[in-house]
């Protein structure tokens, strides 16, 4: 790694907590750290996603609509968030004569803390849509909320983790 700056080392623990085999972009394994970290998010959808496929189907046999449908609109951002990650570009790949610069400390450290809040939003978003879940089973009223909740919390999640790219993006040109 370039230099691991001190106020980043929370992140990295974090995301370690979660990943194992994490370094935090280490100069040899940044393409796998990408990796792990996507693989991570897309598995936290899935979680999220199946949550709601449960309630779907649940509700749907009750014919109780709107919980279903809301479970479904949840289950369409889960789809979408899987396939953002799938298809954002990677980074990390220099080459001496790419055109694309080395990373700084800084760059690493934006990108590293940026990794970590996506991962704990996703989390996040799978414990609102365990209780939602739970809700349906002790029939507390809540359960609708809690769908809607975790429905803009992978919206976030979508919308931040294309944010991404935009790290990514000043690593592909060479400063001259």
């Amino acid at each position: 790694m370039i230099g691991t700056p001190i106020d980043v080392l929370p992140y990295i623990r974090g995301v370690q907590l979660i990943l194992e085999g994490y370094h935090g972009y280490t100069k040899d394994k940044r393409i796998e750290n990408d990796a792990l970290v996507r693989g991570e998010i897309v598995r936290a959808s899935v979680r999220v996603r199946s949550h709601m496929q449960n309630i779907f189907d649940s509700e749907f046999k009750r014919d109780n609509m709107e919980l279903a449908r809301a479970a479904k609109q949840c289950m369409e951002e889960c789809d979408l968030l899987a396939e953002d990650v799938g298809k954002a570009p990677g980074g990390m790949e220099h080459a001496f004569f790419s055109g694309q610069r080395s990373p700084s400390k800084k760059d690493l450290k934006n990108l590293i803390k940026h990794d970590h809040d996506v991962i704990e939003m996703v989390t996040k978003a799978t414990n609102i849509a365990n209780s939602a879940e739970h809700s349906i089973a002790t029939e507390d009223g809540n359960t609708l909320q809690f769908i809607k909740q975790t429905t803009q919390k992978v919206s976030s999640c979508r919308g931040f983790f294309g944010a991404r790219a935009n790290i990514l993006k000043g690593l592909k040109t060479k400063k001259k």
